[in-house]
């Protein structure tokens, strides 16, 4: 069904990257003024601007290159001089030496002072992006650290660095498969470690992160690995439904690949010719929505099933939980016209719900289902599972911008986190301003205090099966909304039944 494989393939697409900046080295002396923070590897010398600190490249663990590839991280060496810490690493999808964090706090935080943390993941497909910037939106904590929130961004492996199986890594018997969300548990162990030396809480931990960053969140909430180190989560366009590729296809596909790079041999020697080999040896085909492509594993240790079933088993740490995405999801795959009738015509019951006044609008019936599919009824149903173990919180973005609203089918994918980091780095216009305000306060809101109800703004209620109440960023204002969109969500939800 047409339908089935857009939706198969939208996880699949990206944010852009940006422009690329060296490794931070070690560096003799800088300005006295520069701050200075002890992490437990060595010294890191940040700087300061306008009132927040930012301190940018901070290994977080050993640059996984020659044996480490394909390899659990492993801890940063350790150095003693102060390192340069005043500019952002390369992201993983530039070079593979990429295992860095940015952190940003208040210029004035002190060590131990236990600020409210954040830690930010990401999108892209788990292909490409990086922690400082997508589709224009600057992943800039200088709002949040004005609202006296620690902020880190993290780099993580990507593509077939991050995503990868084979039987000869498979048979040398450590973890498997999914580098990335090692990276992620790996970093998100740093900021336990060092955090109070900035300032931070380790004790007070939300992760936020949108699309392949929601998608790696809800599977980091079911790992074993990651119990404990974080305590609180926001879900940006999470695709709630997702399962996990097999191992064994996986590591079907990762020996095909290898063995059109040349790898051949027992296993010993695969893996170490792997190993060997530049990543830009293997088919460069397009990665992203191919069967081969990047993606969450079964690995049947750190991933143990797909993300509703986990949630429905109640598998997943029982933390305050913030979900929600955008009203133009289907802009990820953007359907043309033989596919917009193969997906409308004939499709009676589904018209009804999509289409009441019969506008024929084929772009816009198709945008508002796949939305849905995609998106809209899994954050539902997740909301209405973890609603039953822990606080949660619905939303629903559909701001769009003056000058669009007349030919706009909705926001778009990603639209919502330029938003949410606000602050001048955004370049935000009178019209957008008031929104970016009010959802950057609900965020630090909940990193602060669990409960985005505390920014003081619209009153955002609790998730609840009988109201099935959100909050909807709208084009309007900010509203509740009770069971929005219901009769779409419902006819998705019984669809998946059939």
């Amino acid at each position: 069904m047409v339908v089935s494989r857009l939706v198969a393939a939208a996880a699949a697409v990206a944010l852009m990257l940006s422009p690329a900046t060296a490794p931070a080295q070690e560096a003799p002396a800088a300005a006295s003024a520069a701050p200075v923070v002890k992490t437990r590897s060595g010294p890191v010398r940040g700087t300061i601007e306008d009132g927040v600190a930012r301190f940018q490249g901070v290994p977080y663990a050993a640059p996984p290159v020659g044996d480490l590839r394909w390899r659990a991280p492993r801890p940063a060496a350790a150095w003693t001089q102060v390192r340069d810490a005043a500019a952002p690493a390369v992201g993983c999808a530039r070079q593979e030496d990429c295992l860095y964090l940015n952190v940003t706090r208040p210029a004035g935080a002190k060590p131990g002072a236990k600020l409210p943390v954040m830690v930010w993941i990401h999108g892209g497909a788990f292909a490409i992006g990086d922690s400082t910037a997508g589709f224009g939106a600057v992943h800039d904590g200088g709002e949040f650290a004005r609202k006296d929130v620690v902020l880190v961004t993290i780099n993580y492996r990507l593509g077939r660095a991050g995503w990868f199986a084979h039987p000869a890594l498979t048979k040398e018997g450590g973890p498997v498969g999914n580098y990335g969300l090692m990276d992620q548990v790996q970093a998100l162990k740093w900021v336990k470690d060092n955090i109070s030396a900035f300032g931070g809480d380790p004790r007070n931990v939300t992760v936020f992160g949108e699309s392949a960053g929601g998608i790696s969140i809800l599977f980091l909430m079911l790992a074993p690995e990651a119990k404990g180190l974080f305590h609180k989560a926001v879900v940006q366009s999470g695709f709630a439904r997702t399962e996990p590729k097999p191992l064994a296809e996986m590591e079907a596909l990762g020996a095909a690949a290898a063995a059109k790079a040349g790898v051949t041999g027992d296993e010993a020697a695969a893996a170490a010719a792997l190993r060997k080999l530049p990543l830009s040896a293997f088919p460069s085909g397009p990665l992203i929505g191919a069967p081969d492509g990047p993606f969450p594993i079964l690995d049947g240790r750190l991933i143990q099933g797909g993300i509703a079933e986990g949630f429905a088993a109640g598998r997943q740490m029982k933390i305050p939980l913030i979900i929600g995405g955008n009203s133009n999801e289907a802009s990820l795959v953007r359907p043309q016209p033989p596919q917009l009738d193969a997906i409308v015509e004939g499709r009676d019951a589904m018209l009804a719900v999509f289409d009441p006044q019969g506008t024929g609008d084929k772009n816009r019936i198709v945008n508002d289902l796949v939305t849905a599919q995609l998106v809209t009824e899994p954050d539902r149903n997740l909301a209405r599972l973890h609603s039953k173990a822990a606080p949660t919180w619905l939303y629903y973005f559909s701001y769009v911008p003056p000058e669009r609203r007349a030919t706009s089918l909705g926001a778009r994918h990603t639209a919502e986190i330029r938003y949410v980091f606000g602050g001048p780095a955004q370049n935000l216009t009178a019209d957008e301003a008031p929104l970016a305000q009010a959802m950057n306060a609900y965020w630090a809101a909940f990193a602060r205090a669990g409960d985005p109800d505390a920014a003081g703004g619209p009153a955002w209620p609790r998730f609840d099966a009988a109201r099935g109440p959100s909050l909807e960023f709208g084009s309007d204002g900010i509203a509740v909304r009770e069971h929005h969109l219901k009769a779409r969500l419902d006819w998705v939800e019984q669809s998946l039944a059939k």
